[in-house]
């Protein structure tokens, strides 16, 4: 396989999750809430503070498609919990990374609202699945973006 490097172009690979015990430790790196709103995953839960990061890449073939949150009742400890300590189930956000699609993720935000998001809002190219689905609190999506791989 080629690397295909594009020197111009920066595209989203994969999120990290990233824990803290306080607000003050959230990453300025973060992916922040569209309306402004709390970026901690566990805002208005107990738990630990859970911060979303972004990882790139310049090789499109590493580049993320879309992401699909999973939710399961056992914990898989290769990847990171969305909501650590915060009680029920397991919550995994993980990347999709289809070859075959020439558009890739090029910008990530969460959206918090107070209702389900019966479509993708008018201006982004995708989202996930309620990242808070039955956990009683706010409705919580990873929005993207997207650009064309030249």
């Amino acid at each position: 396989m080629t690397d295909n490097i594009d020197t111009s172009q920066l595209w989203i690979s994969g999120i990290e999750v990233r824990y803290g015990c306080q607000p003050s430790q959230r990453p300025p790196e973060r992916v922040l809430e569209e309306g402004g709103k709390s970026e901690n995953i566990n805002e208005g839960l107990c738990g630990k503070y859970v911060w979303l990061v972004p990882q790139y890449t310049r090789r499109e073939y590493q580049a993320a498609t879309g992401f699909e949150v999973v939710i399961q009742c056992l914990p898989d400890m290769s990847k990171k919990n969305l909501s650590k300590r915060g009680g029920g189930k397991y919550r995994y956000l993980l990347p999709i990374m289809d070859t075959r699609q020439r558009r890739k993720i090029v910008h990530v935000v969460l959206l918090r609202q107070s209702q389900d998001l019966p479509c993708v809002p008018p201006g982004w190219d995708g989202a996930t699945g309620n990242i808070n689905e039955g956990r009683g609190n706010s409705f919580l999506y990873l929005l993207w973006k997207t650009e064309s791989v030249q």
